[in-house]
Order: structure tokens, then sequence, then C-alpha cells
């Protein structure tokens, strides 16, 4: 809205109103000049510079008119550029809610994994809580395997002893039951003393019907057991020879060794004296008691039983 006012020779001339609606401009008076004829205005000849002034007024209200189209065009403008930059931003927010969604659905499976983590990071803890209870607990067990090592070398022993004992108890009944067929131990092994006369095959006979041989000597102990037993009297032993040149040999196949065996014979024996002395016995109370006779003769003998491998095995 516009407003002028004009003053001529101290007269005073009403306001002019104008508006701009919709690119129409209006003029109006305002005031009881309007109504009044003898306002200068409305005189039959108007004032030249009243007219100048209205011409000017006019002039202005066409340039605010171009100046009113030019903004509601500059307006239009932005009215339309805020209406794409709108549009642009309905599409920006449109994807953001997308992405938003997105968002939201993967925070919700890495929720779900760091719940998953923390219940597996739960069950290591309580298996680190078990392990330390395990642990904790090895100082003792090692203490009870200690205790059950030591209790099972004591086990051990007394099963070993036991053995031992029932070793011991089955050859003291094995010896004693040879004991009551006559039969004497020494050194592992059992020695018949026969009360009766036999020729020497006669008696290696009698010997081998009870899983024997007449006596083989490996030593000197076993030579002094048998003399000491023998107490004088005259018993065949298991050493011949085949023929006058044979060589000596124990019947039971142990190895005759002549220079250890040398030491037993009797002074000047073995020496063949009555021809045919093939076979030897036991002569004399004495480590030197061997004497070579016929073996036709007869006389007590000694048979000698080497246990068999469970018989062995009970007298070990």
């Amino acid at each position: 809205v516009a407003e002028a006012r004009m003053k001529e020779n101290e007269v005073d001339v009403q306001v002019a109103h104008f508006t701009v609606d919709n690119q129409d401009i209006s003029l109006w008076p305002r005031g009881e000049w309007a109504n009044s004829p003898t306002d200068p205005v409305f005189s039959s000849s108007p004032d030249p510079q009243l007219l100048g002034k209205i011409d000017d007024v006019k002039t202005s209200v066409h340039m605010l008119k171009g100046r009113a189209e030019n903004v509601s065009v500059f307006l239009r403008s932005e009215i339309r550029k805020l209406r794409n930059k709108l549009e642009d931003s309905h599409t920006e927010l449109q994807m953001l809610n997308g992405t938003l969604r997105v968002s939201n659905a993967q925070i919700q499976l890495l929720n779900s994994k760091l719940k998953n983590a923390n219940n597996q990071l739960q069950t290591l803890m309580r298996g680190w809580q078990e392990l330390d209870d395990l642990n904790s607990q090895i100082p003792m067990l090692k203490q009870d395997l200690a205790k059950t090592g030591e209790l099972k070398t004591k086990v051990e022993q007394l099963r070993k002893d036991l053995q031992t004992l029932g070793t011991s108890l089955s050859r003291q009944r094995y010896i004693l039951e040879m004991a009551s067929q006559d039969w004497k131990y020494f050194q592992g092994n059992f020695y018949y003393f026969s009360t009766k006369r036999k020729s020497w095959y006669s008696a290696e006979q009698f010997c081998t019907t009870r899983d024997s041989h007449l006596t083989s000597v490996t030593s000197a102990k076993e030579q002094e057991f048998l003399y000491k037993t023998a107490a004088g009297i005259s018993y065949w032993i298991g050493l011949t020879k085949t023929g006058s040149s044979g060589t000596w040999h124990w019947i039971d196949g142990t190895l005759y060794i002549e220079r250890e065996n040398a030491r037993f014979w009797a002074k000047g024996e073995p020496n063949n004296g009555y021809g045919n002395e093939h076979c030897v016995n036991l002569e004399k109370s004495s480590l030197m008691s061997w004497n070579d006779v016929n073996c036709d003769g007869e006389l007590q003998f000694i048979c000698k039983k080497n246990p068999k491998p469970l018989e062995m095995d009970q007298l070990d």
C-alpha cells in the first residue's frame, strides 16, 4: 500500500490509496475530499502540478506492478525449487528409512550374535571354572595316585609273597610225597638209593620205569652227597662205555668231561682189571670213589630223577 500526500498553495491534498491484488491496481480516494465538489482534484481545471503528481504515482504503480510480477515469478520459481527439494528430501527420507530398516535388521542380527557370544562366553567361563576346580584337585589326585601306587606295590609284593609261599608249599608237598616213596632231595634233584641188588642194565631199567636214570655226577657237592648217603655201600652209578675202546658217557645224556670228572676216580681207576669192566660203581666213602667193574655184577644202585617242567616250577 502506498500513500501520497500532496500540498499545493497551503491547500491539503487528500491521500490517494492504491492496492496491488492479483496484478490489478486500484486507486481510490480516502477521506471526505472524494465527495467534495470543491476538491481541487475534481475541479474543472485540474492543477498541472497535481496531474504531474498523479502521473508520478501511476509510474510508481507500474514499476511496483513490474516488481510484483518479478517477485511473483521469483516466488513461483523458489516454490518450485522448494517443492523439488521437498520431493528430493522425501525420496532421501524414504531411502534413509530403508537404510534404517536394514541397519535395524543388522543391529538385531548383531544383538543375536552378541547374545550367542555371551552365552558361549558364559559356557567358556563355566568350563574354565570347572578346569580350575579340576586343577585344584590334581594335587589330591596325585597323592591318591601315589597312595594307590604304594598300595599296588604292597599288593603286588603280597601276591609275590603268596606265590612264593604257594610255590614253597607245593615244593615241600612234592618233596614230602617223593620222600614217602624213599626218594631223597638234593639241589633240585631226587635220588633213590635202592636196597635190592641188580645188574647195571637191570638197575637202569628199574630207574627208567620211574622216570629216572642211574645217577650222573656233575659237581663235587653232588659227589659228596652221594658217597655220604651211600655210607660205604657200593652202588651203581650211570657212567658206562661201549666196549674196551669206547669212551665214558653218562646214561642220562649228561656230558662227561674228562678233566673235571677224573678227580672222582679211585686211585688207579679206571683200570679194566678183570676185563669187560665197562660200568662204574660208587665204591667207598670218598670223593675219589669211582671204580670200573663188570656190568653183570649185582649191586645196589642210585636212580636220579630230574623233575618235570611243572615240577621244576614248583621246586624253583
